[in-house]
């Protein structure tokens, strides 16, 4: 599967070379289709032991789903936007269900006493989420070339873009302890199935398992990066895979980030209103009543030059971390919903528009205020800031 996969690709270069016609059913046109069936079969658009339909009907069919979720025109012909569509980097988990289970969060929106029972009987007969809203993980290994204490951090954040929408919280396990959910990288083959072995830079970047497996899997041979710039973007990687091992199916929104392709990191807010409603549908809203923050992608551009244990900037002209990337220590939004991230002695505030602010010391605006806070709020009657911390004993 992975060899007949790989070998679409270069079916495609020559299509687009022009050394191949655009319909499937002139020069070439039998072996690319061959390839396009082997694509279908392994994201869930086909399925080859229950044929209901002629080969041709079921085949066309499939293009039609292929199309509708990767936000195509719809005519279920193998045509070249079809193909190169096919060839872009993704996830390796099926699309299965994609469309049922968008329609079911789109059906809560305009009719959510109708179908809030429905729901929670459909995820408790799959299964297909934790029981539990504390939930552990481990890095078990991370691509040489970056550097551990920036892949923990990008992590970190991956699963802090989940608990700041959502009633779950996450912890990092001890290395020899058992963990919920575990993050690996691997090379082709690795006992997943022939399905599921990895094929190299390029298409299938990742996949993981649906609860309660608590597996994640990435691609070693990537070129990964922490950078917006280069490579592919760990971080974005990260927080996708991270979704599926919650139980979120593949979105076919606009900008989601469950969608199944690759997302570039850009300037605005990373989840859409589709992976916020998905995650919430199994898990609920944050505790404590607080606000669904939805923070920018700017946050997450540069992990490499982020050092959580030596938070002093690395630039003469900044005082304090050069941004506020990973774990939090709170996070509150005002009257006028700017947004305000605290972290050891210093805060930023993140405008409507996603610009961030300068690490600005904690005493600058609050005198006395000590640092690491653990809570904060904000009045909606009269705006006044509202800290909470724990004094051991």
């Amino acid at each position: 599967m992975v060899a007949r996969v790989g070998l679409l690709l270069r079916a495609l270069q020559l299509l687009l070379w022009g050394h191949l016609d655009a319909q499937p059913a002139e020069r070439g046109g039998q072996e690319l289709r061959k390839e396009a069936e082997a694509f279908l079969e392994k994201y869930g658009y086909l399925n080859e032991q229950v044929p209901k339909a002629p080969t041709s009907t079921r085949f066309s069919d499939a293009i039609r789903a292929f199309q509708w979720v990767s936000q195509l025109p719809v005519s279920g012909v193998l045509d070249r936007a079809t193909l190169r569509q096919m060839t872009r980097p993704r996830c390796g988990v099926t699309d299965t269900n994609s469309y049922a289970a968008w329609a079911e969060r789109i059906s809560d929106l305009f009719a959510r006493h109708r179908t809030k029972m429905r729901r929670k009987k459909r995820f408790a007969k799959q299964g297909n989420k934790w029981y539990k809203q504390h939930l552990s993980y481990r890095l078990v290994n991370w691509p040489e070339h970056l550097p551990e204490p920036a892949v923990r951090g990008a992590v970190r954040a991956a699963f802090q873009l989940w608990s700041n929408v959502s009633a779950l919280e996450f912890w990092e396990a001890p290395a020899t302890g058992p963990a919920d959910i575990r993050l690996t990288f691997f090379q082709g083959d690795h006992n997943d199935g022939l399905g599921n072995a990895f094929d190299g830079p390029g298409g299938a970047l990742a996949h993981a398992f649906l609860p309660r497996r608590g597996e994640a899997h990435f691609d070693q041979d990537e070129r990964w990066s922490l950078s917006r710039r280069r490579g592919r973007n760990l971080f974005v990687v990260l927080a996708h895979e991270i979704g599926h091992t919650l139980g979120l199916t593949h979105s076919p929104a606009p900008r989601a980030l469950m969608a199944p392709y690759y997302k570039r990191l850009g300037r605005d807010a990373l989840l859409s209103w589709d992976d916020v409603l998905a995650v919430q549908s199994l898990y609920g809203k944050p505790l404590g009543g607080s606000v669904a923050v939805q923070l920018p992608g700017k946050l997450f551009t540069d992990f490499e030059t982020w050092d959580s244990h030596s938070p002093q900037g690395r630039r003469p002209e900044t005082q304090g971390p050069k941004y506020c990337h990973s774990s939090f220590d709170a996070i509150t939004v005002d009257r006028q919903q700017q947004l305000y991230i605290f972290k050891g002695s210093h805060f930023w505030e993140v405008a409507a528009d996603g610009n961030v602010s300068e690490p600005r010391p904690l005493q600058e605006r609050w005198v006395g205020l000590p640092p690491n806070i653990e809570a904060a709020a904000v009045s909606l009657n009269d705006g006044d800031f509202y800290f909470f911390k724990v004094q051991s004993v």
